[in-house]
């Protein structure tokens, strides 16, 4: 019977560890732009208050769809917002002229872009990560 309890106990750390491993996402860039950010100024670059790469280039950050596990993760831990607080600022920002990031529908969509585009920014599951671009940022 101890046995069969420590296993189960076993099992559930496991799964309780698993999905922060799954939650983790990465902010990628260019591999060739050399850029240190935090989150504060991620956050800045994603609600369109930075616009613009040290040197001038202009920043384009482009998000995964809405309801995706990496927007979601995302929206929470840096934008400290919920999916509704999301769109209510975006509302009233399109209203001054200013529009939201980009979207694209997959995290190997983002990294392709952002491995094209020198001014691109974007944040993807650390599974799909490569050398086409440069990890700027791990959000946890």
């Amino acid at each position: 019977m101890r046995a069969h309890a420590a296993f189960t106990a076993t099992l559930l750390v496991l799964a309780a560890a698993e999905p922060a491993a799954a939650d983790r996402i990465a902010v990628i860039v260019h591999a060739d732009r050399q850029v240190a950010l935090d989150v504060e100024e991620l956050a800045q670059i994603y609600l369109k208050r930075r616009r613009f790469w040290v040197g001038g280039d202009p920043i384009l950050p482009v998000n995964r769809e809405a309801g995706s596990k990496p927007r979601e993760i995302f929206t929470r831990r840096v934008l400290h917002f919920d999916a509704t607080q999301l769109a209510i600022y975006w509302n009233r920002e399109y209203f001054r002229g200013v529009l939201p990031p980009a979207t694209l529908a997959s995290d190997e969509a983002v990294r392709r872009f952002v491995a094209r585009d020198r001014r691109a920014i974007g944040y993807v599951d650390t599974s799909v990560l490569d050398d086409s671009v440069r990890v700027v940022l791990y959000i946890d």
